[in-house]
């Protein structure tokens, strides 16, 4: 008997495989001989593509929908929270919910801001943006609408991009503005708002490349598990080292680095940011409103800021002192600005009193801080919005 047919290799088993495989390796060589030859032909001026780019809308995206408990790593950084679940609801329009409760309203505000507007350690019903309204209802009998536009790091940059791409179109009657923190970091860090930092920069990037393939296809799996599993996909974030808490700091790439306080170029350059914002403003014909940020920067500080900031001194060589006198100067160019403009400013950071009752950190508010400042910013609107022409009268 012959056996050579059972000492055939695995070429001699499977030649139309092979072929195949010959024909993909000439014609994948060809491809590549000609794209060599092509370029030389085109000088290799040839790139069809091109680097995407486009202005970065700091929002939470449309219809998010989360429930948010402080890890143990926000309550080491707090003295005045409470952990607990906070619920977290989107609109579609980007906007924190409660916002649009009227069809008509008679009056609409909003409000602009980082993390200590956006308030997402406190409980819906309490985010002082959405309060606000609510006091102005009962105190002026006008049925309001008052939207959070605050995003956790957006600078007065992020929110003049928030104001022309998203909240003009609400036709406001007032927009309310707060920022100095996130201004005074990315200014102390970076020198400008212009810059290449990987979640504050104004523009994103997507360069044609395969690293990016691979993003696209990682970002698709996540879609895809997201959308199937949501529940579940959720606690797994909480364990996986790659997960939210995992993305470490965001200043990463200075931190270590010994840097020096501009104090004159963060006010110049703030305050053409507040001008701008007043600027956009009146040309849409919305009233502007600026306010200051109160904090626990005192003259004293207690331990947990003195913990807090400590870290600040040792990896930039920055002192408590030199940080507190360059917060102070951003809040006074706030007021400088107002005056110079005749536009109200809100003086939160002498009217909310710096302690954990109220704030819970260095700069965000807690549930009682929060109704605090909801009612200071009710009172100091009530004049702003018995002056304003009135609305003609729509059936509903």
């Amino acid at each position: 008997m012959d056996n050579r047919s059972n000492r055939k290799n695995w070429l001699e088993k499977n030649p139309k495989k092979v072929i195949g495989a010959l024909v993909l390796l000439a014609v994948g060589g060809l491809a590549v001989v000609t794209e060599k030859l092509l370029a030389r032909k085109n000088h290799g001026l040839i790139h069809p593509t091109g680097i995407q780019r486009s202005i970065k809308l700091r929002e939470f995206n449309p219809l998010y929908r989360d429930v948010l408990v402080p890890n143990q790593e926000a309550m080491r950084m707090s003295d005045g929270l409470v952990q607990k679940p906070y619920v977290l609801r989107v609109d579609r329009q980007g906007f924190i919910m409660p916002a649009k409760i009227h069809d008509h309203p008679d009056l609409t505000i909003a409000f602009l801001g980082g993390s200590t507007t956006e308030c997402v350690y406190v409980d819906e019903d309490n985010r002082f943006p959405y309060l606000v309204g609510r006091l102005l209802e009962r105190q002026t009998h006008l049925k309001v609408n008052s939207y959070n536009a605050g995003r956790s790091g957006n600078n007065t940059l992020h929110c003049l991009n928030v104001l022309l791409n998203k909240v003009v179109n609400l036709k406001p009657d007032i927009v309310v503005l707060m920022e100095n923190i996130n201004d005074l970091a990315i200014l102390m860090y970076d020198k400008t708002y212009w810059n290449d930092h990987p979640s504050r920069s104004p523009l994103m990037e997507k360069p044609p490349n395969f690293k990016t393939v691979g993003q696209d296809l990682e970002q698709t799996f996540h879609l895809v598990r997201d959308l199937t599993f949501p529940n579940l996909a959720r606690e797994l974030k909480k364990l996986s080292p790659f997960g939210r808490q995992g993305k470490g700091d965001e200043f990463h790439g200075v931190r270590g680095k010994k840097i020096t306080i501009d104090q004159d170029l963060l006010v110049r350059e703030f305050s053409l940011n507040l001008q701008t914002f007043i600027n956009i403003c009146r040309a849409r014909e919305i009233t502007p409103v600026l306010m200051t940020q109160p904090s626990r920067l005192t003259e004293s500080p207690d331990p947990l800021i003195r913990k807090l900031m400590g870290s600040l001194e040792v990896s930039q060589g920055i002192t408590y002192a030199e940080f507190k006198a360059a917060f102070d100067r951003l809040n006074q160019a706030i007021r400088d600005v107002g005056a110079q403009n005749q536009v109200l400013v809100i003086d939160l950071a002498r009217e909310i009193p710096p302690v954990k009752e109220n704030i819970c950190d260095v700069a965000h508010f807690n549930d009682q801080g929060s109704r605090l400042v909801a009612a200071r910013i009710a009172a100091g609107l009530i004049p702003v919005v018995k002056s304003l022409p009135k609305k003609p009268v729509t059936s509903n």
